[in-house]
């Protein structure tokens, strides 16, 4: 599917960001969605170029990037399936045909946090429904959090119903919609399970605490004592002084854990000391602002200001959510911006959206207005 898609990304000098497409032919969709705007569809725009069409993707954020390394948990699933069936059903009403909306995960852009869904309609598409619905499944199988049962047979049940060749628009709406209420089913009644065990802990330490009361207002605390001493006594069955003093308890009494050992012979010995070894230099960003040092340890490495994504957060309302992504690639760190709203620049070159640029040791990067350095020898250049 991929490959029929021809995509450019371009930034303009006003800080808004644009993805183009191939066009070839002229189409009544492009006018119609100019022209009415429709809810959760990319808003389309007029293009200089006349073999372009043109879409606006100002700080938008698309299913990829978003869960690339975080799994997906069932109800961000289930909330993406269901805003990709309302935008399908709500383009019906606009005469736009479901095979020519694109359900690839980079073209499938989502809110943060409420994940509203927003597709890209690409008149010149063509790929029927039901095939993109099962690639999307394949994925979600692939980033779906294993540690939840319900989110797993969820997705497999319904991409194995997208194998049945009568499939159909109406009957995945009506399979997610099972799928939704035997959730909701099952969240109530664990939710009734844990209110009553709830109940039965509460229950328990009323019943603890009044047995408390009842020991205490019965036999002194002293008479407790000394009859415990005496039943104590006679079941060892060996030499106690009186309580209160030191007593003598054969050994045999104890756990082995309490016996005491006699230390081994250890002899004279000398810590010997290990070589050092020269560690392997670890590429790093080093804030010009407060020096705090990045070590870049894994890849893709996140940065932004969306604490649960991130794999470092920038703490200024100038970030975006999803700013930067750096990958390493055949031993070279490349540094992408994510479709930021006030952009990344290396060295003074502000990057394009999804363009790649390859750090060199002493790069100056600025995030908004966040400004580092790049190393790999652990210093200022």
């Amino acid at each position: 599917m991929s490959e029929l898609l021809e995509s450019l990304y371009k930034k303009d000098a006003d800080g808004k960001a644009y993805l183009f497409l191939k066009k070839s032919r002229e189409s009544f969709e492009e006018q119609m969605i100019r022209n009415n705007m429709p809810e959760g569809i990319l808003a389309m725009v007029k293009s200089e170029r006349g073999d372009r069409y043109k879409y606006e993707i100002t700080g938008r954020k698309n299913l990829g990037m978003m869960f690339e390394r975080v799994p997906m948990n069932g109800e961000q699933i289930e909330s993406v399936l269901k805003g990709i069936l309302k935008v399908l059903e709500r383009g019906r009403d606009y005469l736009l045909s479901e095979d020519n909306f694109i359900l690839l995960p980079e073209y499938i852009y989502l809110g943060i946090p409420g994940y509203e869904v927003t597709l890209c309609y690409y008149p010149e598409y063509g790929i029927p429904f039901v095939e993109q619905m099962g690639k999307l499944f394949e994925l979600f199988l692939n980033r779906v959090d294993y540690r939840e049962e319900q989110a797993i047979a969820m997705v497999y049940a319904l991409y194995m119903q997208l194998q049945e060749p009568d499939i159909t628009f109406e009957r995945i709406q009506k399979l997610l919609s099972e799928q939704e209420k035997q959730r909701k089913e099952k969240d109530e009644g664990i939710k009734e399970i844990r209110n009553k065990k709830e109940k039965a802990q509460g229950m328990l330490v009323k019943k603890e605490e009044a047995h408390r009361e009842a020991e205490q207002s019965g036999t002194t605390s002293k008479e407790k004592r000394e009859g415990l001493w005496e039943r104590f006594r006679k079941e060892m069955g060996t030499r106690l002084l009186k309580p209160g003093r030191f007593a003598e308890v054969s050994s045999s009494y104890l756990p082995a854990a309490c016996v005491r050992e006699t230390p081994p012979e250890w002899g004279v010995q000398e810590t010997k000391v290990l070589s050092a070894k020269t560690a392997d230099a670890t590429p790093m960003l080093l804030s010009g602002k407060t020096g705090e040092v990045i070590y870049l340890t894994k890849f893709p490495f996140y940065i932004g200001s969306l604490p649960e994504y991130m794999d470092y957060v920038i703490p200024d309302n100038t970030v975006s959510r999803f700013h930067a992504k750096l990958i390493c690639r055949e031993g070279n760190i490349y540094l992408t911006d994510l479709n930021s709203t006030n952009g990344t620049k290396v060295n003074g070159h502000t990057l394009n959206v999804q363009e790649q640029a390859r750090l060199e040791e002493g790069d100056r990067i600025v995030f908004a207005e966040a400004e580092f350095c790049f190393t790999k020898t652990g210093g200022l250049s």
